[in-house]
């Protein structure tokens, strides 16, 4: 049996919001418009790979023994495909790095954050989404 990594809840009670929460309890907000305050869905896999890529570069340079990197930004354009069905085709990722750190080892430490990130591995693996539904919630996210 797999081991589950991950588990998050989903609650609309609108057509506009959504209210998602994770079994610590931590919530965030969907939208589903560009226009309304906070996160799209497409926005927070675009943060899950942004976030996933900053901690991935970190890991690659404690086993580099390149010590304590200072500040890292990573900016994700999530791009969608102009094909259907409805995706995302493409995510384009840029890393800056704080540090003065040359253009090869740079270069290495984003490949290797692309190797250890789960979220890109995921993206690059075209894991199966396997959706049904049940009489009940398991959890619903607090108000």
């Amino acid at each position: 049996m797999a081991v589950k990594s991950a588990r998050v809840f989903a609650h609309s009670a609108t057509a506009a919001a959504c209210r998602i929460s994770n079994d610590r309890d931590q919530v965030i907000d969907a939208v589903f418009s560009p226009k309304a305050d906070g996160f799209t869905p497409l926005e927070i896999q675009a943060a899950a790979l942004a976030a996933c890529i900053a901690a991935s570069v970190r890991i690659a340079a404690r086993a580099a023994n390149l010590g304590q990197l200072g500040e890292i930004d990573v900016t994700v354009d999530a791009i969608k495909a102009e094909d259907e069905p409805s995706r995302l085709g493409r995510f384009e990722v840029a890393v800056h790095f704080g540090d003065a750190l040359d253009d090869a080892t740079q270069d290495r430490l984003v490949e290797a954050a692309e190797d250890i990130c789960t979220i890109s591995n995921t993206l690059r693996a075209g894991d199966t989404v396997i959706a049904g539904h049940r009489a009940e919630p398991t959890k619903r996210p607090k108000e």
